[in-house]
């Protein structure tokens, strides 16, 4: 594993795209079809940014995982507890690659490096259609924090 180079966009892409799919299939009032999830000149502003860190995981010197960290600081809010912390933006395996422990390793290293780096916690938002994320998540010793709601 390591940090994302920028010659790394056109499987990060590729991968995201899979993500996205995903989640048109389950939520097309929400989601959209692309012809692109992420945008090289986006992909270099993120691998830019000092509070975002891209990790990728490779098997056979072909990257078949991602994972989108962003590290958040709360300070000085009258109603809230200051914090750091880091949040998953995107952590995704490609669908061919699951099943052989990447995934677990991709979280572990990422939340080893977000701790190492001072963050309280890591967390990360999953939609309850995606019961495998769930269930992974729950195994990686994640617990539920908040739930939201709609109604229409």
């Amino acid at each position: 594993m390591r940090h994302a180079k920028l010659d790394d966009y056109k499987y990060i892409s590729n991968i995201s795209k899979e993500l996205h799919i995903f989640h048109v299939k389950n939520r097309p009032d929400i989601y959209k079809e692309v012809n692109k999830t992420i945008y090289k000149s986006y992909f270099k502003e993120l691998l830019n940014d000092e509070n975002i860190e891209i990790i990728v995981i490779a098997k056979d010197k072909k990257i078949v995982g991602y994972a989108m960290i962003r590290y958040i600081e709360i300070k000085s809010m009258d109603l809230l507890n200051d914090k750091f912390f880091a949040y998953i933006d995107e952590i995704c395996i490609k669908e061919s690659d699951r099943g052989q422990g990447l995934g677990r390793m991709l979280f572990d290293y990422s939340y080893d490096l977000v701790k190492s780096n001072g963050a309280e916690s890591l967390e990360l938002g999953v939609w309850s259609f995606n019961e495998g994320a769930i269930g992974f998540y729950r195994a990686m010793g994640m617990v539920e924090k908040n739930i939201r709601m709609e109604k229409k």
